[in-house]
């Protein structure tokens, strides 16, 4: 009987292995910088009462009350830059996400995918990969990262994205808004 329990569970473990997510692969890692805020904190946030004339806080406000997850992972190790982009590779296949959009910026190669939520203008989950950042400037967290990947999950309006990162001058954040117009 212990031979066949170890049997099923040798079997077993590259399933479970691969089941669990990146994000939690790496949150103790020092390698990386990670940041995740839970659905507590967007349900806290939720509560903050926003009277505002500005729009843009409006915007603000209504996309933070829409998102239940948020998590980002930056690192400049070439070696959990592979992992993550195999992550990314393998959840995209099996989870029914579609590229939204690439775009290469000096040498920066960011791709948006998004999983399909209720309507052309909304999706469940928003990933963005972005890999060979090798800016003299950038520093998080005092790092300059090669790769970050970022995961958005709730009820998420790309129209409303778009306008923020386009406000923000974020890279892709022009790229972003024409996507979410296709995405139609």
């Amino acid at each position: 009987m212990k031979k066949y329990l170890v049997i099923i569970m040798v079997a077993l473990s590259p399933l479970l292995t691969q089941a669990q997510s990146i994000f939690d692969k790496y949150a103790d890692n020092s390698e990386v910088t990670y940041v995740a805020l839970q659905p507590k904190m967007f349900q806290m946030l939720s509560k903050i009462s926003v009277s505002s004339d500005d729009p843009d806080a409006q915007a603000v406000y209504d996309l933070v009350n829409n998102i239940t997850s948020f998590k980002v992972i930056t690192t400049e190790k070439p070696d959990i830059t592979r992992d993550l982009d195999n992550w990314v590779t393998n959840h995209l296949t099996k989870s029914n996400f579609e590229e939204l959009m690439r775009v290469r910026d000096g040498d920066a190669n960011v791709k948006f995918y998004v999983k399909e939520g209720g309507d052309e203008f909304h999706v469940k989950e928003l990933i963005m990969l972005v890999t060979d950042l090798n800016y003299e400037d950038l520093e998080i967290a005092g790092r300059k990262p090669e790769t970050v990947l970022l995961s958005l999950t709730g009820n998420i309006d790309l129209r409303q994205i778009s306008k923020l990162t386009s406000k923000m001058d974020l890279p892709g954040g022009d790229q972003l808004g024409k996507a979410g117009q296709k995405h139609k």
